[in-house]
């Protein structure tokens, strides 16, 4: 046999191995798409029985998932990260004022070190913003020349500019303690080192408390001052939370009104506290409040209108969606369009058209649910609710929200996240004092400092 005849043999022999290894990964092709066909349709099976099982037993599925600690899944948003495209850039702008030029003259390169001559070519301008790090505090020792009053037979003495009665300190280090305490939230004990590191100042963790319990003294007749303001405002919007003095369960409560965020802290969740700080109603007074039955007793008790907040109502309605599929959707979905509808009339609606919202509102109770929580809540809307949904659609200064209350709310969560409450009712009144004045001056986009100042003017001076 030719040499050509056994290549041609041993080609033929490689082409038929060829053919059945193809074969065989063809055979084992096929068994992979059938093995993916059946696991995707198990898969699918599985995820309808669980997506039953879900609505029959919502509750233990989500306790289940929080128990897990398993995160609910989270579309990826359609917006990309960033500016939007020509988005114009914003960057410091150069001070229009300075305190200090100072030339600065280059004798040498600073490349070569070559020695330069000649007249200066040009001159660039450069802003530089500094302070002093550590800034030791001034110890001033006053004498104080005492006289003798006919009048009042006995030794009068004059006052010290810009120091509180008995105090060891001057007013401008404790408004600092209270503006690191309860505006920035800086605990005791950090505050006793920013002190001692930048000025020099030794300040024991024991005496915050008797400093800021000093200058609530001192800013109690503003605070009564805020309370009138909030009590004489027409609408009022106003939200409570938890607290704890001395591990024992109390309640957060803010008010703002016509620019003041007043704060106070009581040991009961009823209408009373907010009975006492607002009062009998005047005609046409609102308050802006969720769903909480202890607004609904304050309004039947004092007169007052209500607008219920349709952030709380649509939260409760996106829960429901969540947890009872189909019918918790529809409501959901329908409760969002009446609410875009009526913030669409821009507070100008007529009568005619707030009665076709509470129609609307009414329309959905007609539908049959088999969930007795879904059936509950509608009711609850068209019968109990209805004439309290919609009146800001004729009111400009009613918000249909009570979110400025779940804003400035979360200011006095987070400082009982980190102090875990107060150690005694006096403690907790001078948190609500104090903090009252600090979000108010921020509420109206006053320098805090300053404000403070202002407010105690007659002993207002630098010290």
């Amino acid at each position: 046999m030719s040499s050509k005849n056994k290549r041609v043999e041993k080609l033929e022999e490689e082409n038929k191995r060829l053919q059945e290894l193809l074969k065989h990964e063809r055979e084992l092709r096929k068994q992979i798409e059938k093995d993916f066909e059946d696991t995707k349709k198990d898969f699918e099976d599985t995820k309808k029985e669980f997506e039953e099982f879900k609505a029959k037993h919502a509750g233990t599925v989500e306790n289940l998932q929080k128990a897990l600690k398993i995160k609910p899944n989270i579309e990826p948003s359609k917006n990309p990260i960033g500016a939007k495209l020509k988005h114009k850039g914003h960057g410091r702008k150069s001070p229009k004022t300075f305190d200090k030029e100072e030339p600065l003259v280059i004798e040498a390169c600073p490349n070569c070190n070559t020695k330069l001559q000649g007249k200066t070519a040009s001159i660039r301008e450069r802003f530089v913003t500094t302070i002093r790090i550590i800034n030791p505090a001034q110890v001033i020792k006053y004498l104080l020349h005492r006289k003798w009053c006919h009048k009042c037979k006995k030794l009068v003495e004059p006052e010290i500019p810009g120091v509180l009665p008995k105090a060891r300190f001057g007013l401008n280090i404790m408004l600092l303690v209270m503006y690191l305490h309860f505006a920035l939230r800086v605990p005791g004990a950090k505050i006793c080192e920013y002190f001692q590191t930048i000025h020099d100042i030794n300040i024991s963790t024991g005496e915050i408390p008797h400093i800021l319990t000093q200058l609530a003294r001192e800013y109690g007749n503003y605070y009564a001052h805020l309370e009138k303001l909030v009590r004489a405002a027409r609408v009022k919007y106003t939200d409570s939370t938890s607290w704890r003095i001395k591990g024992k369960n109390y309640v957060a409560w803010v008010f703002i009104a016509t620019g003041v965020v007043l704060y106070k802290i009581s040991k009961s969740t009823s209408h009373k506290l907010p009975l006492h700080v607002l009062g009998k109603a005047i005609k046409g007074m609102t308050l802006v409040v969720d769903r909480h039955s202890a607004f609904r007793t304050l309004a039947r008790k004092a007169g007052y209108l209500l607008q219920l907040c349709w952030s709380h109502i649509l939260e409760d309605s996106r829960e429901l969606k969540h947890t009872f599929g189909n019918e918790g959707k529809y409501v959901h979905e329908n409760l969002k369009s009446i609410f875009a509808l009526a913030k669409s009339l821009n507070h100008q609606a007529t009568q005619e058209q707030v009665d076709q919202l509470k129609a609307e509102i009414l329309q959905l109770t007609y539908r049959h649910y088999k969930h007795t929580t879904i059936r509950r809540f509608v009711n609850n809307l068209a019968h109990r609710d209805l004439e309290d949904l919609f009146r800001f659609t004729t009111d400009p200064q009613i918000d249909p929200t009570n979110n400025i209350s779940e804003r400035e709310l979360r200011h006095l969560v987070m400082i009982r996240r980190i102090s875990h409450g107060s150690r005694s009712r006096r403690g907790a009144t001078v948190t609500a004092q104090l903090t009252s004045i600090i979000q108010t001056l921020r509420f109206r986009k006053e320098n805090v400092l300053q404000g403070l100042q202002n407010i105690l003017n007659p002993l207002q001076t630098t010290e």
